[in-house]
């Protein structure tokens, strides 16, 4: 998300002051002052910066160039302290009949905010308080903006008494870059990192403030180090911002906010053991004509939180959460209520491993200032327990979000662009804090085998505390690779059985102990591959018939169709092409009813045509994405 410090009701008004406030001065700078505040107006604000500092040298007393100079320095990186030096001479500039004034509001309430962004937060109720004594009284919204900073300033002077010991670690040149690089996500052993960026990419768009359009990197971690990060190119959709949001525990679902023409939309994007598909945009009830920002999945898939500023909310964005029905549809969204949704916006919500705490951020409850990080925990009866703040320096004045929790309590990622060791703008970091001694967690890896190629598409790993009839997690192997990921707590004894159709049911007692958790510097433990033996398969006469086929490869999307299918070297009466209401006509091979079949297949689609990014996908969301009443040829 692309995000620029907001200040306040009015400052961009004065970005088109008229011209005469020179008086007299000569015309030079006011083409100077046209000219930062057109480059201001574009975000291109150290620019602006340096032509507005030329005008200062001759009109030191300018209230208007103090006061844009101050505007300035407050959105771009470590701007608050200069800021607040331009602030203070527009006050002392400013006549006190000019107080309540839209311009003498604006300026105090940019000073206020300055100072709490400085941490100064004494100062800034002092500032705040002042600004009630002047303002009318029926200005009655003003009134309780100014109260609610207050308060957020007394919370943040409150959670400074009691800091949080951090330790900071950047993730280094092959990861982070000069321009801003925000959104970690990690797959649960954390050997694959995924994050936007807005780097310079072939793929990317020049944006007015100097940077590139977001676009989705990824890296590997090999060897104990993160590997050079490259884009995501299977994904890319050239003509909108994009942004990974939540990637499954496993690695295998890539959650992936869109923002163009049609608002903000959450889509998902499958890997199939070596690509990862195109996405495909969640169904009407997660996704609304409103806006839908950002998403995240518990560890076995079968819970899905998302934000939204559907009507009906408490405020701004609110978090819901939907469960997956039993034929694999989401279910009917829920709103997470009062307790956690305040009357401002709700974002980022990120569930831990353990599928029962919610981290996310938001700007109500006892926030320090703008959004903070906050967890929950979820019980038993799907009801929540009440938010407790992150603290200090985790949170800060300035906006905090996408606090991504690991299987160990007492590390994350983050992103951020106030920590000492930094490359330019925002910067990805893994951060550790105190430790916790209980609740602890492994990352249980294992591999399902079958000797007569078995499809995995209708088995699941079933896991219940031993003696316990409660089922704690339903686990889907990979359709292709038969693996999948566990998330357990430790010193527990787990029942697990493995069961679907068409294989014979595999029951199993495992042990967790305390060695094998994440505290104890393992990333994952191995249970190893298992073999699961197929069920003899009976035939009756009516499945005799050919099957229609549930998954087909995609093998290229083109703005208009082509006649002459020889140049692919396939099997053209196994060729089909879509229409699609986005513009697109989509090219597939081949119908299977098995994933691991379109697998293969791929590989010959790979080999005869030398592209090098077909992506197995269902057959049902081609019929979703297809122009109505066109047939596929």
């Amino acid at each position: 998300m692309i995000r620029k410090t907001s200040l306040s009701i009015t400052c961009l008004v004065l970005f088109f002051i008229n011209t005469t406030i020179f008086g007299q001065t000569e015309s030079k700078n006011v083409k100077l002052y046209n000219s930062a505040i057109a480059l201001a107006d574009d975000g291109d604000y150290n620019q602006a910066i340096g032509l507005l500092k030329r005008v200062a040298d001759d009109e030191p007393e300018n209230i208007n160039v103090m006061y844009n100079l101050g505007y300035c320095y407050m959105n771009t990186t470590d701007g608050p302290d200069s800021a607040s030096i331009y602030f203070n001479k527009a006050i002392k500039l400013l006549e006190e009949e000019a107080y309540n004034t839209d311009f003498g509001i604006d300026l105090h309430l940019s000073m206020a905010k300055c100072n709490q962004l400085l941490y100064q937060y004494r100062e800034a109720i002092v500032v705040y308080e002042k600004i009630l004594g002047f303002i009318d009284e029926r200005q009655v919204d003003l009134k309780d903006e100014i109260n609610r900073q207050i308060e957020t300033s007394r919370n943040g002077i409150e959670l400074m008494k009691n800091p949080v010991k951090l330790e900071v670690h950047n993730l280094g040149a092959e990861v982070n870059s000069k321009y801003d690089d925000h959104s970690p996500l990690v797959s649960a052993d954390e050997s694959l990192l995924l994050f936007t960026s807005r780097r310079i990419s072939s793929y990317s768009e020049r944006m007015a403030d100097g940077q590139f359009s977001e676009k989705i990197f990824f890296s590997d971690f090999i060897d104990e180090k993160w590997n050079d990060a490259d884009i995501l190119k299977s994904i890319v959709d050239r003509d909108s911002h994009e942004s990974g949001v939540c990637l499954s525990a496993d690695g295998t679902e890539l959650y992936i906010l869109r923002s163009d023409f049609d608002g903000q939309n959450l889509f998902v994007s499958e890997f199939d053991g070596e690509n990862w598909s195109e996405p495909f945009k969640l169904p009407e009830g997660i996704n609304s004509r409103y806006n839908e920002t950002h998403a995240s999945i518990n560890p076995d898939k079968s819970i899905l939180f998302f934000t939204s500023d559907r009507k009906g909310g408490y405020g701004g964005l609110d978090i819901y959460m939907v469960r997956k029905l039993p034929d694999g549809r989401w279910g009917t969204p829920k709103n997470l209520g009062s307790g956690i949704n305040s009357e401002y916006d709700e974002e980022t919500p990120m569930i831990h491993p353990d599928g029962k705490t919610l981290y996310f951020s938001s700007e109500g409850h006892n926030s320090m200032g703008k959004f903070d990080i906050f967890y929950c925990q979820m019980n038993a009866d799907s009801s929540w327990n009440e938010p407790v703040n992150m603290g200090y320096p985790i949170n800060t004045p300035d906006d905090d979000f996408f606090f991504v929790p690991t299987a160990a309590r007492n590390r994350a990622y983050m992103a951020s662009s106030r920590f000492d060791h930094n490359y330019g703008g925002s910067d990805l970091y893994l951060i550790e804090y105190e430790e916790p001694v209980t609740d602890r967690l492994a990352v249980i890896k294992g591999k399902l085998q079958n000797v007569s190629d078995l499809g995995w598409e209708d088995v699941r790993v079933l896991v219940k505390e031993k003696g316990s009839n409660e089922l704690l997690g339903e686990y889907k192997p990979h359709p292709a690779t038969g693996k999948y990921v566990m998330i357990l707590e430790a010193d527990k004894d787990y029942d697990v059985s493995i069961k679907g159709e068409g294989c014979e049911q595999k029951d199993t007692v495992i042990s967790i102990t305390r060695e094998m958790t994440y505290l104890n510097k393992q990333q994952s433990v191995s249970m190893g591959d298992i073999l699961i033996a197929s069920l003899p398969k009976v035939v009756e006469e009516k499945e005799m018939e050919k099957p229609v086929g549930k998954y087909t490869v995609q093998f290229l999307t083109l703005k208009r169709d082509i006649e002459a299918y020889d140049r692919f070297k396939l099997d053209e009466s196994l060729i089909k092409v879509y229409e699609c209401k986005d513009g697109n006509f989509r090219y597939v091979f081949g119908q299977f009813n098995s994933f691991k079949e379109a697998v293969k297949a791929k590989q010959e689609v790979i080999k005869n045509t030398g592209y090098d990014d077909p992506f197995v996908r269902y057959f049902w969301q081609l019929d979703k994405l297809k122009v109505e009443d066109k047939v596929e040829k």
